[in-house]
């Protein structure tokens, strides 16, 4: 499992299309305030933006294999 730290100002998450056919779950923004973290899956990626858009998280986000 990879641990990945969530900044405060990530605003809301959606799902996206990454490259290689993997998905991503991204904040929509580009350059230095840019969020995003790739899955395998569209399930998981799925439950990852849900469990970031309500905040059911304490700064850190683990991802499964």
């Amino acid at each position: 499992m990879a641990k990945y730290s969530v900044p405060p100002n990530t605003g809301k998450v959606r799902v996206a299309m990454g490259l290689g056919g993997k998905y991503a779950v991204w904040n929509g923004k580009q350059g230095k305030n840019e969020f995003r973290i790739l899955v395998r899956t569209r399930k998981q990626a799925e439950e990852l933006a849900k469990l970031i858009n309500e905040n059911r998280h304490k700064g850190e986000v683990n991802v499964w294999d």
